[in-house]
């Protein structure tokens, strides 16, 4: 039987934040199933799910960081989760870029649009670029379902974007299955 965390790691950015998480994982022999990291302005973040044959208590996990968390001045958190196999589901998946001048209000108004169409967000990165820092570039990696018309998820994003005066585009992602 396997055993699933969620363990988050959040600090400003510096060389060894992965490696020492990731010697800690080893040392207690947890197997890093799935993870994610990015670099937010100064801030370095990073979520994982882990799993380990034996149960370890978040208050063991805690102490296994106490070190990394205080050289590295390090904020983790750790949070024993149920491992579900959920069964593929049929979905197409597309990428949205939104891009124009930042103003408040494009994050909310895209991601509920999408959730009113059933549309579930799998990953999404925001930016503040241009020699000015005054375009905004949003990118979504979505999954809609068989059911929605790509053409209805066109006609929403279209009446958003002239709503905030933005640009977009949607693509279909190509996959294919070894």
């Amino acid at each position: 039987m396997k055993y699933y965390y969620a363990l988050t790691v959040i600090g400003k950015d510096k060389p060894g934040i992965v490696a020492s998480v990731a010697k800690v994982l080893y040392e207690l022999n947890f197997n890093i199933e799935d993870s994610s990291s990015t670099l937010l302005k100064d801030q370095f973040s990073m979520i994982l799910i882990i799993s380990n044959t034996s149960i370890i208590s978040l208050l063991e996990l805690k102490k296994a960081f106490a070190n990394v968390r205080k050289n590295l001045q390090l904020s983790i958190s750790a949070r024993q989760i149920d491992a579900v196999d959920q069964p593929l589901k049929e979905v197409k998946k597309y990428m949205i870029s939104i891009y124009g001048s930042d103003k408040p209000g494009i994050v909310y108004k895209v991601t509920q649009a999408l959730c009113d169409l059933n549309i579930n967000i799998v990953d999404l990165k925001t930016r503040v670029s241009g020699s000015k820092k005054d375009i905004y570039i949003m990118v979504l990696e979505v999954e809609v379902p068989m059911d929605v018309n790509i053409s209805s998820v066109n006609s929403t994003i279209n009446a958003i974007s002239k709503e905030m005066d933005v640009d977009f585009s949607i693509r279909p992602i190509e996959s294919y299955s070894i």
